[in-house]
């Protein structure tokens, strides 16, 4: 019986140590978009694992809510007093701080990011002096409170709750569907693009061949989620012509406020009034 022997090329031995540079980068990659993908799932922080304040605020009607945050994000903006942007700061700071790991992350970070970039932005502006330094220190604050009280909605109320909500502040139905989408799709899309870089990251082990570049991986994981998308857009559009689907958002039952829109609506209030006082 004639015996097969092995090819060359299995007989030879490779040592193959990971630097850990390119597992680094895809194993960030892949725990930010299971992360983010959670997020998306759960519909924001209205659930189990939000604070004793988050699920209070929960409860407060949705069009309260997003009409509050406006006006808070209104007068922050409009505001001048050193005294008033650093009360609301500590506002912010403390409605983060309650809250869990997981929605401190989602909501200090972005926050803090933003804020940086600002100050990025103008530093150009201390050239002009110790006024300028002081309205740059000014609009950095003011995009910390702004960017961490929208973060802190979106946390506190579910996706439908909000479209609802926009539905009963007589938005157009056109921006209230694009927003709708633009939800329903961060889904489905971020799953493709997460299942495709644990896959790139699962088969890069061995000795990278020759003229390989990390663009290429890149490239093709956006390809793929670009025809992952077309084929999700027409797939949604053949559904909602089988469902008669016309364009238009049926309006929400109009419920009265209840002691917590007071509530909250109170404190609004009082924070507009220290804004137009100080």
């Amino acid at each position: 019986m004639a015996t097969l022997e092995l090819p060359s090329w299995l007989t030879e031995q490779e040592r193959y140590e990971p630097t850990g540079a390119r597992h680094r980068v895809m194993q960030k990659n892949v725990l930010h978009l299971a992360s983010l993908l959670e997020r998306v799932r759960l519909g924001g922080g209205a659930h189990k694992g939000g604070s004793m304040i988050d699920r209070a605020l929960s409860s407060v009607s949705a069009p309260v809510r997003l009409l509050g945050m406006f006006v808070c994000v209104l007068c922050v903006c409009l505001a001048q007093s050193p005294l008033y942007l650093m009360l609301m700061a500590a506002i912010a700071l403390v409605l983060i701080a309650v809250r869990p790991v997981r929605g401190l992350r989602a909501t200090f970070m972005p926050a803090l990011a933003a804020a940086g970039f600002a100050l990025v932005l103008a530093l150009p502006a201390l050239l002009l002096g110790a006024s300028a330094a002081i309205a740059m220190f000014k609009i950095a604050l003011k995009t910390f409170v702004n960017v961490s009280l929208v973060l802190g909605v979106s946390w506190t109320l579910t996706w439908s709750r909000m479209s609802a909500a926009l539905k009963a502040l007589h938005l157009p139905d056109e921006v209230i569907f694009t927003f709708d989408m633009a939800l329903k799709h961060i889904e489905v899309l971020g799953r493709t693009a997460h299942d495709l870089t644990e896959s790139v990251m699962l088969r890069s082990v061995g000795r990278a061949p020759a003229g390989f570049s990390r663009t290429d991986s890149v490239a093709g994981i956006m390809g793929m989620t670009f025809i992952k998308a077309m084929e999700c857009s027409r797939a949604m559009d053949e559904a909602m012509l089988c469902r008669g689907f016309a364009g238009a958002y049926p309006a929400p039952a109009r419920s009265s406020l209840s002691w917590r829109d007071a509530v909250y609506a109170g404190v609004v209030l009082l924070l507009s009034a220290l804004c137009a006082a100080l």
